[in-house]
């Protein structure tokens, strides 16, 4: 059993959150009107995309960065100057953030655990095939994936080798289902348990063939 943890802020800035002191490693994964793009937190407070340039926030709408240990969204309130509200995810033996502003949300009661993991769009881009426009990306930090429904896209996961691919890892969270007021649903009365919530942990390269297609869900 497992206790998921929440603290959570209202009206923060996108660039306020990625100025908190992140664990080394944190990737995050922002969606803009047009796109759906993975950049690198810098210790510096700043988001590198596979260029290594600074990536631009100002059309972010929402965000989730991850590593092991936590996750933190993001999500951008309409008809605001850029303020969203945002939420830190992490399991109850980690350390809580010492963050200004921060709260702490209600428990969500004990959990169980189980791992889960998603495949990614796209096969791994061949270099022979790579054209010279993309040929600057940073190769020792990043992959490219490409496939026919979404083009090509950058991963921050180096070194991708024919016939492999990128999974996500993530963590589910399961309990008995509740309402906003913290009472057991009917459904939970009877001891039915749903996912609770959901934690993003990683990406990492996987062995893929057609026989295992079955045992993950592409995202």
């Amino acid at each position: 059993m497992a206790e998921l943890v929440y603290y959570q802020h209202a009206g923060i800035t996108l660039q306020n959150v990625i100025e908190l002191s992140l664990a080394k490693g944190t990737i995050g994964l922002f969606y803009t009107p047009t796109q759906c793009q993975f950049g690198r937190w810098e210790k510096s407070g700043k988001i590198s995309d596979a260029q290594g340039k600074p990536f631009a926030l100002e059309h972010v709408f929402e965000a989730r960065l991850f590593h092991e240990q936590a996750e933190l969204r993001w999500l951008r309130e309409p008809n605001t100057d850029g303020l969203g509200r945002a939420v830190y995810l992490f399991d109850e033996a980690n350390k809580a953030p010492d963050w200004q502003g921060w709260q702490r949300a209600k428990p969500l009661g004990e959990l169980s655990l189980n791992a889960n993991q998603y495949l990614l769009w796209g096969e791994q881009w061949q270099a022979s095939d790579q054209a010279n426009e993309i040929d600057d990306f940073d190769q020792n930090n990043w992959s490219m994936l490409a496939t026919a429904r979404i083009g090509k896209w950058f991963v921050p996961v180096p070194g991708l080798k024919k016939n492999q691919r990128v999974g996500l890892k993530t963590q589910e969270y399961f309990g008995l289902p509740r309402d906003p007021d913290g009472k057991l649903t009917l459904a939970g009365q009877h001891g039915n348990q749903v996912v609770i919530e959901e934690r993003w942990l990683s990406l990492k390269a996987i062995d893929y063939s057609v026989s295992r297609l079955n045992e993950v869900q592409i995202i």
